[in-house]
């Protein structure tokens, strides 16, 4: 495979219909969520065929898949033919050893996509043509979903403005850019230079920690609400939705495991179709609902 520099690697590949990407916690879920995918992609994608499916966990180490799972997911990619793009959250030094082994064994062009610093500089020193993308949780944004207009954001738009955060994305070699849709977001959300950029619909992350709400249920008392605890991924079957959310919320919110999660409106929706349109957005990832 042929070695590219970082300005090339990075540079924003010429899409006038945006690449359309489907998000499963079980890869056998992908031809599900892909036949409504380009109806759920914020009215922005129509009659598109689903190129990527995305496996793994942004937000907990707990989550990432065992070596057995990401064989499975890789031959279900093969079998749907998409290209696999395996997500990765922060990780201890623990996790990031296991990352960097699977990533081993990965198809060549297979994507990572990385929420930790020290994670993209193992696996760009282990690889130079190994493609990256960086995750949600390195765009430093305003989400909160309780923002009621648009001035909250003024006073830190995006973390993306900076031009020494693009410097050290191209000396890491990042193909591209997750990002969210935050409330009362426009076109201009998604200008990132010469970044291309995966937009995330029809839900955006607010925030997340360490501590698994759902998780503490089953907890004795002493050891509820905090971290450590045995995981039993009641995150895959659980989640707490705020199905009439307080007067003051802009956004309808989900806490899902350790993350909590909002809904877009469709001034959100309206920024997607805004994005694509200004040839800023040209992939569209879309979560299970």
């Amino acid at each position: 495979m042929q070695q590219l520099d970082g300005e090339a690697r990075c540079r924003r590949p010429d899409v006038s219909v945006p690449q359309l990407a489907v998000v499963a916690d079980d890869p056998r879920r992908w031809r599900t969520v892909a036949t409504t995918a380009a109806q759920a992609a914020d009215g922005a994608v129509d009659g598109a065929r689903a190129t990527h499916g995305y496996f793994g966990s942004e937000f907990c180490e707990h989550l990432f898949p065992t070596r057995a799972a990401l064989r499975r997911a890789v031959a279900a990619a093969e079998r749907d033919d998409l290209t696999l793009v395996l997500l990765t959250p922060v990780a201890n030094d623990a996790l990031i050893e296991r990352i960097e082994a699977v990533a081993d064994e990965l198809p060549r062009h297979a994507e990572i996509v990385v929420n930790d610093w020290g994670v993209a500089r193992r696996l760009r020193a282990a690889d130079p043509d190994r493609i990256l993308i960086a995750g949600r949780q390195l765009s430093k944004t305003i989400k909160d979903p309780r923002l009621t207009s648009p001035a909250w954001l003024a006073p830190f738009a995006s973390g993306y403005a900076n031009e020494a955060f693009h410097r050290l994305l191209r000396r890491l070699g990042i193909a591209r850019l997750e990002l969210d849709v935050p409330p009362f977001a426009t076109a201009a959300a998604f200008d990132v230079g010469d970044f291309a950029v995966s937009a995330w619909v029809p839900y955006g992350y607010a925030a997340k920690g360490r501590i698994c709400k759902i998780g503490s249920t089953g907890q004795a008392r002493a050891a509820k609400f905090s971290p450590g605890g045995r995981c039993r991924r009641e995150c895959r079957r659980v989640r707490e939705v705020d199905a009439a959310p307080p007067a003051s919320a802009a956004r309808a919110v989900t806490q899902l495991g350790n993350t909590l999660l909002y809904r877009h409106g469709e001034a959100e929706s309206a920024a997607v179709r805004a994005g694509i349109a200004a040839g800023r957005i040209t992939r569209i990832v879309v979560t299970e609902d």
